[in-house]
Protein backbone atom coordinates (compact mmCIF):
# COMPACT_ATOMS: atom_id res chain seq x y z
CA UNK A 1 0.00 0.00 0.00
CA UNK A 2 3.04 2.31 0.53
CA UNK A 3 4.34 1.85 -2.88
CA UNK A 4 0.88 3.20 -4.75
CA UNK A 5 1.00 6.07 -2.04
CA UNK A 6 4.34 7.26 -3.05
CA UNK A 7 3.45 6.32 -6.54
CA UNK A 8 0.06 8.54 -6.58
CA UNK A 9 2.13 11.48 -4.87
CA UNK A 10 4.90 11.82 -7.33
CA UNK A 11 2.98 11.13 -10.22
CA UNK A 12 2.36 15.02 -10.48
CA UNK A 13 6.20 15.59 -10.67
CA UNK A 14 7.09 13.01 -13.21
CA UNK A 15 6.15 15.63 -16.17
CA UNK A 16 8.12 18.12 -14.75
CA UNK A 17 11.88 16.23 -15.55
CA UNK A 18 12.36 17.54 -18.30
CA UNK A 19 12.46 21.10 -17.31
CA UNK A 20 15.75 20.03 -14.98
CA UNK A 21 17.65 20.08 -18.45
CA UNK A 22 15.96 23.24 -19.70
CA UNK A 23 17.05 24.50 -15.74
CA UNK A 24 20.44 23.59 -16.60
CA UNK A 25 20.45 25.43 -19.91
CA UNK A 26 19.19 28.10 -18.48
CA UNK A 27 21.75 28.56 -15.33
CA UNK A 28 24.45 28.00 -18.45
CA UNK A 29 23.00 30.66 -20.16
CA UNK A 30 23.22 33.24 -17.16
CA UNK A 31 26.51 32.47 -16.70
CA UNK A 32 27.21 32.99 -20.41
CA UNK A 33 25.68 36.45 -19.73
CA UNK A 34 28.42 36.97 -16.89
CA UNK A 35 31.21 35.67 -19.20
CA UNK A 36 30.00 38.56 -22.10
CA UNK A 37 29.27 41.27 -20.35
CA UNK A 38 31.50 41.28 -17.68
CA UNK A 39 34.67 39.94 -19.60
CA UNK A 40 34.56 40.20 -23.20
CA UNK A 41 32.42 43.52 -23.92
CA UNK A 42 33.58 45.96 -21.45
CA UNK A 43 35.42 48.34 -22.85
CA UNK A 44 37.96 49.13 -19.96
CA UNK A 45 39.05 45.35 -19.99
CA UNK A 46 39.66 45.60 -24.26
CA UNK A 47 41.47 48.97 -23.57
CA UNK A 48 43.60 47.18 -20.59
CA UNK A 49 44.48 44.48 -22.77
CA UNK A 50 45.41 46.33 -25.82
CA UNK A 51 48.67 47.28 -24.10
CA UNK A 52 50.97 44.68 -22.27
CA UNK A 53 47.85 43.95 -19.72
CA UNK A 54 47.54 41.18 -17.62
CA UNK A 55 47.87 37.82 -17.72
CA UNK A 56 43.77 37.31 -18.01
CA UNK A 57 44.24 39.03 -21.46
CA UNK A 58 45.46 35.93 -23.22
CA UNK A 59 42.67 34.08 -21.77
CA UNK A 60 40.58 36.47 -22.70
CA UNK A 61 41.55 36.64 -26.78
CA UNK A 62 41.64 33.09 -26.51
CA UNK A 63 38.10 32.72 -25.59
CA UNK A 64 37.51 35.63 -28.57
CA UNK A 65 38.95 33.63 -30.82
CA UNK A 66 37.51 30.36 -30.11
CA UNK A 67 33.95 31.68 -30.31
CA UNK A 68 34.42 33.70 -33.38
CA UNK A 69 35.71 29.69 -35.09
CA UNK A 70 32.31 28.90 -33.25
CA UNK A 71 33.53 26.33 -30.90
CA UNK A 72 30.96 26.38 -28.24
CA UNK A 73 28.66 25.87 -30.61
CA UNK A 74 29.50 23.11 -32.80
CA UNK A 75 30.74 20.96 -29.37
CA UNK A 76 27.62 21.39 -27.90
CA UNK A 77 26.33 20.03 -31.58
CA UNK A 78 28.87 17.15 -30.91
CA UNK A 79 27.39 16.31 -27.46
CA UNK A 80 23.95 16.59 -28.62
CA UNK A 81 24.75 14.16 -31.80
CA UNK A 82 26.73 11.77 -29.43
CA UNK A 83 23.40 11.84 -26.73
CA UNK A 84 21.68 9.67 -29.60
CA UNK A 85 24.26 6.70 -29.24
CA UNK A 86 22.77 3.62 -27.64
CA UNK A 87 24.58 3.13 -24.27
CA UNK A 88 22.44 4.86 -21.64
CA UNK A 89 25.38 6.16 -19.33
CA UNK A 90 27.20 8.29 -22.07
CA UNK A 91 23.80 9.38 -23.47
CA UNK A 92 22.71 11.29 -20.29
CA UNK A 93 26.37 12.97 -19.89
CA UNK A 94 26.33 14.08 -23.55
CA UNK A 95 22.61 15.17 -23.37
CA UNK A 96 22.97 17.52 -20.33
CA UNK A 97 26.96 18.64 -21.80
CA UNK A 98 24.97 19.58 -24.57
CA UNK A 99 22.56 21.56 -22.54
CA UNK A 100 25.34 23.15 -21.05
CA UNK A 101 27.80 24.07 -23.77
CA UNK A 102 24.48 24.94 -26.26
CA UNK A 103 22.69 27.04 -23.02
CA UNK A 104 26.26 29.31 -22.59
CA UNK A 105 26.41 29.08 -26.66
CA UNK A 106 23.63 31.10 -26.73
CA UNK A 107 24.67 34.07 -25.62
CA UNK A 108 28.35 33.44 -26.48
CA UNK A 109 28.05 34.93 -30.43
CA UNK A 110 27.26 30.54 -31.27
CA UNK A 111 23.60 30.94 -31.41
CA UNK A 112 22.68 28.94 -34.62
CA UNK A 113 24.83 25.61 -33.46
CA UNK A 114 23.95 25.79 -30.08
CA UNK A 115 20.05 26.41 -30.43
CA UNK A 116 20.02 23.26 -32.72
CA UNK A 117 22.46 21.49 -29.83
CA UNK A 118 19.83 22.29 -26.73
CA UNK A 119 16.84 21.13 -29.15
CA UNK A 120 18.52 17.80 -30.34
CA UNK A 121 19.75 17.12 -26.41
CA UNK A 122 15.82 18.12 -25.36
CA UNK A 123 14.74 15.59 -27.78
CA UNK A 124 17.32 12.93 -27.18
CA UNK A 125 16.39 13.09 -23.16
CA UNK A 126 12.26 12.75 -24.11
CA UNK A 127 13.36 9.69 -26.31
CA UNK A 128 15.21 7.82 -23.60
CA UNK A 129 12.09 9.04 -20.80
CA UNK A 130 9.67 7.21 -23.03
CA UNK A 131 11.78 4.38 -22.81
CA UNK A 132 11.54 1.96 -25.79
CA UNK A 133 8.05 1.61 -28.22
CA UNK A 134 5.95 -1.18 -27.04
CA UNK A 135 4.96 -4.18 -29.79
CA UNK A 136 1.25 -5.33 -29.12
Amino acid sequence: MTGRISATLSAPFKAARPLGGLALAGTAALLGLGIRYGFIEPERIGAACEQAGPWWCALRRGLMAALGWNALGLAALVCALLSFLPDPRRHAVAAHGALVLGGAGLVLYNATAASAAVVLAIIALALRRQGPAENP
